[in-house]
């Protein structure tokens, strides 16, 4: 990444459609102008012509392609929003590590992006003073208030304190399936499965039938990756899967039963982690599976030596970016039915990490009021599909159909993308499909999520709360990751069932006790 500014290192970033990998992630826009990005309304582009623009300091995540340096896009919203961007954007496959370093140093700056959201490192950074509490600000923001819902905003609310420091990212509604190879499948006389029998005789052809063609027992049927987000790759990127077994990966959903437990109780938990060492002890899963950082799997996807990755509806085409034949070799497909043939989408409130504003801030208002712009069409469509001219020659916003030449399809990668948002949908949609760009493109985009839909379940999930349950990985750090040791020991064969429900018993419950209790209570009281 290049400079941009005096103290920092690099430049923008912003997340995503994952998934896409997976990445950010719709109905149309309520931009209604047609082909030019819309005109500002807000109140930080309707400010004085005369004013000076208002530095701000970011630290955000970004896409490697993009080049911010000289950045149109960049320059557009220093224009629009009438403030001067220093901006340090560490890599995607890091930015994690670069990010806690960051936030020890204390030497920070205005706006920083938190991937995880409201998780326990934002908790740690508010109690030690690092985070401006906003909750006394934000009302006077419209864009925020309109724009991100209650739901966004109690999901967020500090599990210590009750107060706001991190400003939600909005984001459309993800529909967590898989993605997988479709000419390995029609090569093999195979159908997407939807069952988890259908999965396992996929999942050895993958592995066993030469799917590639060259001859070398060299495929693999599946892989996930680890994002550093506080899970293990095996609850990070398996929702798909779990969904076989009834098991949901987030928490704030009941167990078959119909009761609220903590996942380790669940009936799908020791199943699926059985299924998953299957997997393994035939040699159908990549054997790097539990080791992967962020994306690696995506990156196996596209080299042909897996077949089947987690993803969201809009990751096909987002991975066009990183494999141009993507929308013909791939399809996105819906999560498994269990035994009883539902397959359930857990749906959580759509947001994708958030901002927070460093309490040793000069700038707090024009930071709330550069974000509260953030939060309109003309922000995210100037974000999402670049500059008239430069980047497109017409756009659509009912149908999100682009026209864009070779050449600004070959550029936009480096000047802008989803992760480049600052709330990454208004009301709920995005601007553009991403690289969805052609009539025949969006059709598939659009066949494939219906087909989806039609087969799953879907169920909202709440934001859950319960600070006892969220802070388990700071009040008992050594049992936590005892716990995950000994899943992936069981996975990988290394421990037998009963040593694992041995350590379950003796060491997990009693030390999850109190958590539980809690975490129940708060759902049961939330109805």
């Amino acid at each position: 990444m290049k400079k941009v500014g005096r103290n920092f290192a690099s430049t923008f970033v912003s997340l995503l459609l994952i998934a896409a990998v997976l990445e950010g992630c719709g109905a149309s826009t309520d931009n209604k102008k047609g082909e030019a990005a819309p005109t500002s309304t807000s109140s930080a582009a309707s400010s004085s012509p005369k004013a000076a623009p208002v530095s701000i300091k970011m630290f955000n995540r970004v896409n490697a392609g993009i080049v911010l340096e000289n950045n149109p896009v960049i320059a557009e919203v220093e224009k629009l929003a009438n403030v001067k961007l220093s901006i340090e954007a560490p890599p995607i496959n890091n930015y994690v590590d670069k990010l806690q370093v960051l936030m020890a140093s204390g030497d920070l700056p205005d706006l920083v992006y938190n991937w995880g959201g409201a998780d326990a490192n934002m908790e740690t950074w508010a109690k030690n003073g690092l985070l401006a509490p906003l909750d006394d600000k934000i009302a006077k923001y419209p864009n925020l208030m309109k724009n991100i819902t209650k739901e966004m905003w109690d999901g967020v609310k500090s599990v210590n304190d009750g107060k706001t420091y991190i400003i939600p990212r909005a984001n459309v509604v993800n529909h967590w399936g898989y993605m997988i190879n479709q000419q390995w499948l029609d090569k093999l006389n195979l159908k997407a499965p939807t069952t988890l029998d259908e999965f396992t005789n996929v999942c050895k052809a993958f592995t066993k039938n030469d799917p590639d063609g060259n001859g070398k027992p060299d495929t693999f049927c599946l892989s996930f990756s680890n994002p550093s987000l506080g899970n293990n790759s095996i609850w990070n990127a398996s929702n798909f899967l779990a969904s076989a077994f009834t098991l949901p990966i987030v928490n704030g959903a009941k167990d078959t039963d119909g009761s609220y437990k903590i996942r380790e109780k669940m009936s799908g938990y020791i199943p699926y982690l059985t299924y998953l060492k299957q997997l393994n002890d035939e040699k159908l899963i990549d054997p790097e599976f539990l080791i992967n950082k962020i994306y690696v799997d995506q990156e196996k996807l596209n080299q042909n030596k897996i077949g089947i990755i987690y993803a969201h509806q809009y990751a096909v085409m987002g991975n066009i970016s990183k494999e141009k034949e993507s929308d013909k070799k791939y399809t996105y497909q819906g999560v498994l039915k269990d035994s009883k043939g539902v397959a359930t989408d857990w749906v959580t409130p759509a947001t994708w990490g958030g901002w927070m504003i460093s309490k040793s801030s000069k700038n707090m208002d024009a930071v709330l009021k550069f974000l509260d712009w953030g939060n309109t069409t003309e922000a995210n469509t100037l974000f999402q599909i670049g500059l008239k001219g430069l980047a497109f020659d017409s756009y659509e916003p009912s149908t999100k159909i682009i026209s864009r030449t070779a050449d600004q399809t070959a550029k936009l990668p480096s000047t802008t993308s989803t992760y480049m948002t600052i709330a990454n949908a208004i009301d709920g949609n995005p601007a553009i499909i991403e690289n969805a760009d052609t009539p025949e493109r969006l059709g598939k985009y659009k066949a494939q999520l219906d087909t989806a839909m039609k087969q799953m379940t879907s169920v909202n999930v709440p934001a859950v709360r319960s600070p006892k349950i969220l802070n388990l990985n700071s009040t008992i750090p050594d049992v936590v990751k005892k716990k995950d040791d000994r899943e992936m020991k069981y996975v990988m064969g290394a421990i037998s069932l009963q040593e694992f429900k041995d350590f379950l018993e003796k060491e997990w419950y009693p030390a999850t006790a109190d958590a539980e209790k809690e975490y129940v209570d708060y759902m049961n009281k939330l109805k």
